[in-house]
Formats: C-alpha cells, structure tokens, sequence
C-alpha cells in the first residue's frame, strides 16, 4: 500500500481546564520533555529491584538487556546495560545499544555521545551512520542527518529511510517525505517505527484514515512496541472515546511499566473521565519515575484548580519551573488562578497573550473580556469578544457579556439585542460561517458557497473533496453541514457518520444525533448519545442532552440531578439552564426553588420567550395571578422584556 499524498464568568475559567487540553497545547516542549531519560534518582530506585543482575557476567547482562529492549521492557534494558558498561566500558555492542536507547528516548546529544564511545571501541561506520543521522535529526542537523542517512549501510536501508523522511518533514517537504517512508516500509515490513512516524505524520495533517491503518501496522509490527501502543491509544480515544482509549494505555504500561508518557496521557484521560483519584496517581508515578517532568505539576495545578483550591494549584503550577509560561495550557491555567484570586489584572494581562498567540480561542477571550468587566473595562470587553460576537453561532455565555459590557456603557438597546440572540443560537448558520473561515482553501470555498446559500454548488465541492481525501474527518462533517443545509437529515446523518468513524469527537456526535433526529430516527439518536455520554461521561453538551431528555419525559429526579451539575460546572449565567432547572423542580414538587431559579433565568434573558414563560408559570401557581398572566400573555406576543415583575424574598435566595 503506497501512503502517498493523494457560562458566569466565576466558573468559566476553571471549566476551561480540560486534563486532554493540557496534554495536547503543550506542543513541541511537551513532546521533547515527555522523551526524557531516566533521571539518576529513579535508576538508583529501581536498581534493587533488579539486583538479579549483578550475579551476572557483562556478557550475560548484555543479552539480558537486549532481550528486554527486544520485549519492550526499556526500564530493565536500561540497567542491565549500565551494568554491562561499568564492568566493560569498551564493550562495543552495548555501546550501540545504548545510543539505540537514547535516540528512542529522542536524546541525541547523549546517542551522539554514545555513538562516539561505540566508534573507539572498534563499531564501524556501517553499524553507526543510520544511528548517527538520526541522532544528528534529534539536534536540529537536518543537512547532517541527511548526509550521514545518505551513506548507511544496505542492511540498514529502512532505518536511514525513516531519518530521511522525519528530515525531509523538518524542511517541510512531504513529497519527498512520504516517498521515503515508503521506501522505509518496504524494505522492512515490520518496521514498528516507521509506521509509527507515518501515523503520526498522518494525524498531523489531519488525515486520520490512513493514521489509523499506519498505527495498527505499528502494533502489529512489534505488540510490545509501548510507544505504538501508546498512539493507538491516543487515536482511539479520538476515535472512539476516552473510556475506550484506556485499555490501550494499560497495555503499554503492562509492557513497560515505567512509561511516563502512558502514564501521561492515562492520566490525562482519567482526568477527563472524572476518575480524579486514578488521574492522580498516574500522574505521581511518573513524578516518582521523572521527577523533573513538569507535566504532572501542571495536571495537578489544573486538578486543584478545578477543586477551586486556587493557592495548591499556583504552588502546584510554580513547580513545573516556567515551562509552560508560554504556552496555551499553561497561560490558560495561571489566567485562570488569577481571575479566581481576584487578580483580575494579571488574569487580562495574561489572557492579553493567549489571544495574541491564539486569536480564535474562544475560551481564552471570554476570560478575558470578563477579567476586563471585572477592572471596569467595559470597551476593552466588548473588543474581546467582538470577534466571537459577530459569528452567527456565537454562544450565550459571550453574548451575556456583550449585554452586561452594553449595559455598563450605558447602551441599553444593544445590551438588550445581545440578551434576545443568546436565548436563540444559530447553530446551522454558524456551521457556514465557521466553513468560510477555515484555513483550508478548498474547504473554505465549500463554506463561502453556503453562505452565499449556493447549496448545489457547495455539495459537488464537498463530494470532490470526499473523494481525494477519504480520511479527513473534517471533510466528513463538512459533507454533513452541506447535506444539512439541503434539508437531506438522512443523508447527512450518514456523512456524520462516516466522521464519527473516524473521530467520535462531540463535533461529531452532536451533529449525528441532530442529523438522526430530524430524519425521524430518535431511537438511534438515542444510542449515540447514550454510547458518547458514556465514553465522555464529562462532555457538557451529552449531558445537557440527556438533562434535556429526562425533562422532557417528566423523570423529575433525574433532571434536576444532571441540571444541578450543569450549573455547578458552568455557573449561574446559562439562562437556558436556568430555566430548565426552573422546570424540573416545579415538576418535582418544590416551588421555590422552581421560582428562584426561574427569576435568575428571565433576570439574564428577559427578553426571551421561554424564560418569561417559565417565570409566568411559577408565579402563577405561586398565587401571583395577574402577573403571571400578563409574562405569559406577554411572551406569546413577543414583548416579554417591556414587563418588570417585582421580584419576591424566593427569589432572592
């Protein structure tokens, strides 16, 4: 096979801190800091647990070693060849075995190192220059690594191969790039790494399909290559969910025990799950293992974080030693503990940065335009969120904030305008919008003929770009919004299918549901949601379905139960949370808390239809008549905001 290139704003900012954002905005530091070593500490820990070796010859403990790096049991791999070392520092082979160690551990400074020693014990050009180009890649020597990859040995062909490739990708030619990966994976099948490197570059660019068929050639190759194991799990977790990614973590962990990136990113997971307990212990042992990683530190900050005990996580945060200051999650988190401080100006200074850096994070301008509310920066706010704000699916919690900045200013109409489009998103004409924005040109063009509402047009494009690009997710969904758009739901629901195959993402899942909804299938609508609330038993929007759902059928308990979360999680500023709380507990039989809650949701949204119905009702059964009436009358005639009911003690409270 070729693989050629064919909420309030208390509590939005702790809801921000997500365990797999963390993980995936570190980028490249994290991706240099996770291949770190052994520090000395940790082999001096493990040592007794190995001391089996010590009976041994060097020449014993060398095959030892070679037989657990074979195994994938790197941890004992690594002993035993310390111990080869310290009797026979001369001892050739060893030598390139532990240069071989260092370059997987992405350490090329101490395989060159390795590589030189190898050399004055008599290993030949032969044996070194494939290991010598890689580790030459490691340091930045693209011209080097390509040089001495050029002059390996025959035998060596599939290595040099893979060097080539991850170099030509360092120059950004990714021609030549796959043309050398294929060749590495032709001369040798079962090259665990090389399909490894080829999974990766394919999720790089978005092309998950045949990342997937790369992965899985990866683990077939070597069952005990934990590294592979480890990307499989990350690619399922994509693909299917994150209680569905775990196993393949555990395999790796059984493999190598002391893996710290699949403790990582099990962590990581685990966080995500909700398993607090299970994430953190994850992340101390691989503390325990590499007590200078910093990405445990930043798990925990984040852990506290979300615990809102805000002085652990600045002390947990401080300890990772700046080396996330410039990056997203570290800065989303240090913006965060701020804004919880009441340091709302080093939160905006901050938050300043991010957008500056990452110009279409939401999450970050939402913080930051209400750091700014909270210093009296009214102007300042709205220019945060402005670029969120004109989006046609622009969400409540940005336009809450565009009416409070409004309403500071003085400029109560347009306060009131942002108040009436939070109570009623636009979701479909906010999937064009975010089309014609993409940073793929032909995926752009796709969304500029919807917005132009040359529908005809937009679908040839987008089954074009099916066709050329079968494992582009995005492509899927955007075939979907396409087919949306149309009024084919059943044809749609189809091509959302085809993404969530690849990726069951809430992008989506959520669309799938909607699509099966609107072709009249909700017993499979159902199944979906069911099957991703349970594999992201944390995702917002599945649980606000399923919140939705309980209402819906009058199962009391449940709603208010999962409502209750909601509004824990994001805070008091959802009016349509709010309001269904409001619902909920007048159907489980408590009509205070029904009117407190339905005072709080027409207080953020008395414009809205919905929500001055609900207060309408409550006060109505609560023996305010003639009030309750006119917001029910007034409501259906589209003028609920001209009325000011007096609020009650309930719904002070």
């Amino acid at each position: 096979m070729s693989l050629g290139i064919t909420d309030t704003a208390q509590a939005e900012p702790v809801e921000a801190l997500a365990f797999l954002s963390v993980v995936a905005k570190a980028g490249q530091a994290f991706d240099k800091l996770r291949l770190s070593g052994f520090g000395a500490l940790a082999l001096l820990l493990l040592l007794p647990a190995c001391s089996s070796l010590f009976a041994k010859s060097p020449e014993q403990q060398y095959e030892a070693g070679v037989e657990a790096w074979r195994e994938g049991r790197v941890r004992e791999a690594r002993i035993a060849l310390m111990n080869v070392l310290q009797a026979e520092p001369n001892h050739k082979d060893a030598r390139l075995l532990q240069a071989r160690l260092q370059l997987e551990a992405g350490d090329g400074v101490a395989a060159e190192a390795e590589l030189a020693r190898a050399r004055q014990a008599g290993a030949s050009g032969a044996e070194t220059r494939h290991l010598m180009a890689h580790a030459r890649l490691l340091q930045d020597d693209v011209d080097g690594a390509l040089q001495q990859a050029g002059a390996a040995a025959a035998e060596h062909e599939s290595y040099a191969a893979r060097v080539i490739a991850l170099a030509q990708l360092r120059r950004g030619d990714q021609v030549l790039a796959v043309r050398a990966f294929d060749r590495a994976v032709q001369a040798d099948p079962a090259n665990s790494h090389a399909w490894l490197d080829i999974a990766r570059f394919r999720r790089s660019i978005g092309d998950i399909g045949p990342a997937l068929f790369a992965a899985d050639k990866a683990v077939e190759a070597n069952p005990r290559h934990a590294m592979a194991l480890v990307f499989r799990g990350e690619l399922t977790r994509q693909q299917y969910g994150l209680a569905a990614a775990i196993p393949w973590f555990d395999r790796a962990l059984e493999v190598d025990s002391g893996n710290v990136v699949a403790l990582l990113e099990r962590a990581a997971t685990y966080g995500d799950m909700g398993r607090m307990t299970a994430m953190l212990a994850d992340s101390r042992a691989a503390s325990a293992l590499d007590p200078g990683h910093p990405l445990p530190y930043l798990m925990q900050a984040t852990l506290a974080a979300r615990g809102r005990d805000f002085a652990l996580a600045r002390s947990l945060l401080n300890r990772t030693r700046g080396a996330y200051d410039t990056m997203p999650s570290g800065i989303l988190l240090a913006s965060a503990i701020s804004f919880e401080s009441q340091d709302y100006e080093d939160a905006a200074r901050r938050l300043a940065q991010l957008v500056a850096m990452q110009p279409g994070n939401i999450k970050a301008r939402r913080l930051l335009a209400a750091s700014r509310l909270k210093l009296g920066d009214a102007n300042g706010a709205l220019e945060a969120v402005r670029y969120v704000a004109d989006r046609p699916d622009a969400d409540s919690y940005t336009l809450t904030i565009v009416a409070d900045a409004f309403e500071r200013l003085g400029n109560r109409e347009m306060a009131g305008r942002a108040r009436a489009r939070a109570a009623a998103p636009e979701s479909a004409a906010g999937a064009a919008f975010l089309w014609s924005n993409a940073t793929d040109p032909d995926i752009r063009a796709v969304g500029e003929m919807l917005v132009a509402r040359n529908v005809g047009g937009a679908l040839e494009r987008a089954r074009a770009l099916q066709a050329a690009k079968p494992g582009a997710v995005n492509v899927h969904l955007l075939t979907g919004d396409v087919r949306t758009a149309a009024g084919d739901h059943r044809g749609a629901a189809e091509e959302y299918r085809k993404a969530a195959n690849l990726a069951f993402t809430e992008a989506s899942a959520i669309r799938l549901i909607g699509a099966l909804l609107r072709a009249g299938d909700p017993a499979a609508a159902d199944g979906v949601l069911q099957l991703f609330a349970a594999q992201h038993p944390r995702n917002i929007s599945a649980q606000s379905m399923l919140a939705a759902r309980a209402l819906a059928a009058g199962n009391w308990g449940e709603a208010t139960a999962r409502y209750e979360l909601l509004r824990e999680r994001i805070g008091n500023g959802d009016a349509a949370i709010l309001n269904n709380l409001a619902w909920a507990y007048q159907g489980a039989g408590d009509p205070e808390r029904a009117e407190s809650y339905a005072w709080r949701a027409w207080t953020l949204a008395p414009g809205n239809g919905a929500t001055a119905t609900t207060l309408g009702w409550t006060l109505l059964r609560g023996g305010r008549i003639a009030e309750g009436m006119a917001l029910i009358y007034a409501a259906r005639r589209g003028r609920a905001g001209e009325l000011t009911p007096t609020p009650t003690e309930t719904a002070s409270r």
